[in-house]
């Protein structure tokens, strides 16, 4: 699709600079749309069939689950009979009620700098590096959350000291499941490297214009933060603007 033929209202949406550039990048964001409106009728879905679990408008909720996993096991490059399970799995992941509302998943990362101004990296099993971050588990403060995630997947005592701010995963390009991350500027405690055996190949400090590679996802204005708060003493929160 050209960029000529694209709806207005999604011109109009297109970052600065984007809406007259190269056709591949306007793919890019179609594909980001294309996948934000997956998981949001999913989501619909799922929360209808929470509050009406039965007759005709559970019926309805059932076909745009279907419809949805259809479209997500395009996205994945994957056959019919996965788009089967993404549907069976989401069918079975409604709740009811209030407790089956979908919401966007949250997860927490820490930025962690030793006294050498180095930053805390860890290697995930992809083989990619990022600093610690996991999903914030029931029960557990976002600041308990990213305490735990440090010390569970390097073997290091940190305690959170600022809030950078929250990264939403669609605002940078991500195609997969919808989530915010919530990013705090930590200090570093004490404690050695001891990585996770499930979830870190390894783990260690590096200046932060010299970063291992390759690194993970598509965000990076992570990394600016990460200089603003620890070399520019920022005390500002991010997010993501209107």
């Amino acid at each position: 699709m050209a960029h000529d033929d694209l709806p207005d209202g999604l011109k109009d949406e297109l970052p600065d600079g984007l809406q007259h550039g190269p056709r591949d990048r306007l793919q890019e964001v179609l594909m980001v749309e294309l996948a934000r409106f997956v998981e949001r009728v999913a989501a619909i879905g799922r929360t209808g069939l929470a509050f009406k679990p039965h007759g005709y408008d559970a019926e309805r909720y059932e076909d745009l689950i279907r419809e949805a996993s259809r479209i997500r096991a395009t996205l994945d490059r994957d056959s019919e009979a996965n788009a089967e399970a993404v549907f069976r799995r989401w069918r079975q992941e409604a709740g009811r009620g209030y407790d089956g509302y979908v919401t966007v998943g949250v997860g927490c990362g820490a930025i962690v700098f030793n006294d050498r101004d180095e930053i805390l990296m860890i290697q995930r099993p992809t083989g990619a590096w990022w600093y610690p971050t996991g999903f914030c588990d029931v029960g557990e403060s976002p600041a308990e959350n990213v305490a735990r995630e440090v010390l569970e997947e390097t073997g290091f005592s940190v305690t959170p000291q600022r809030f950078i701010g929250i990264i939403d995963s669609l605002k940078v390009g991500s195609a997969m499941r919808h989530l915010y991350s919530l990013l705090f500027y930590c200090r570093l405690d004490g404690g050695a490297i001891k990585p996770h055996p499930l979830e870190t190949l390894d783990a260690g400090f590096f200046p932060l214009d010299r970063l291992p590679e390759p690194l993970h996802g598509l965000d990076r204005k992570w990394i600016a933060l990460a200089r603003e708060f620890h070399f520019g003493a920022r005390v500002e929160a991010y997010f993501d603007p209107l």
